[in-house]
């Protein structure tokens, strides 16, 4: 069955992984930073800023509603299974089979169990999309801020915290770019991303 945990959880491993501004391996000594390099820890926006926020608890809401549609043709699927299961208990094989309208009921039961199948797939990878939707949002709006930071501190190159080893602390932007995004996007737009069902077989 739909395991909702699974299905909203949200990555931000993953996710800060696809909105690092620059991923180059690198050891940063306090010299190299008279070249303009700047650090961003895009993990902490995610996590820290309001827009970051806003989109996870959006993100969460609509998986959540997700699962609210599909959590009444599951319980229907349980209660039928505990019958079905209480008919064919004690019976062989061959006592089944000879139950005419038991082996009907168990074939529509089967017939049921994969249509919602589909459709939890089906929303899956509908709140999937709707998430890199969303991340692309993101994404946008926070290379926005980090622009105007970059500017600010007339920095050249941008690289990510986690892919950087340095202990030069006034380098890092990370809090001037949630400040920004804070400032400048405090919300991110989310929207429901809706797959059309497979078409059925002729």
């Amino acid at each position: 069955m739909f395991d909702r945990r699974g299905f909203v959880m949200f990555k931000l491993k993953s996710v800060a992984a696809q909105l690092v501004v620059a991923c180059a391996v690198a050891i940063v000594t306090p010299a190299a930073f008279a070249q303009d390099i700047l650090i961003l820890d895009t993990a902490r926006v995610i996590k820290e800023s309001k827009a970051g926020i806003d989109m996870a608890t959006k993100v969460q809401q609509i998986g959540a509603t997700m699962q609210g549609e599909l959590k009444p043709e599951q319980d229907a699927l349980r209660t039928e299974k505990t019958s079905l299961d209480a008919r064919v208990q004690g019976k062989t094989r061959e006592q089944i089979g000879q139950d005419a309208a038991l082996v009907a009921q168990l074939e529509a039961y089967g017939r049921k169990l994969q249509t919602n199948a589909a459709k939890t797939d089906r929303r899956a990878r509908e709140l999937a999309a709707t998430e890199n939707n969303a991340l692309y949002t993101f994404k946008e709006k926070m290379d926005a801020a980090v622009e105007k930071v970059r500017e600010r501190r007339n920095g050249k190159i941008i690289l990510a915290k986690a892919t950087t080893f340095s202990n030069v602390a006034d380098v890092e932007i990370t809090d001037e770019v949630i400040t920004q995004l804070d400032q400048d996007s405090p919300t991110i737009v989310v929207n429901r991303v809706t797959l059309p069902p497979p078409q059925a077989q002729q």
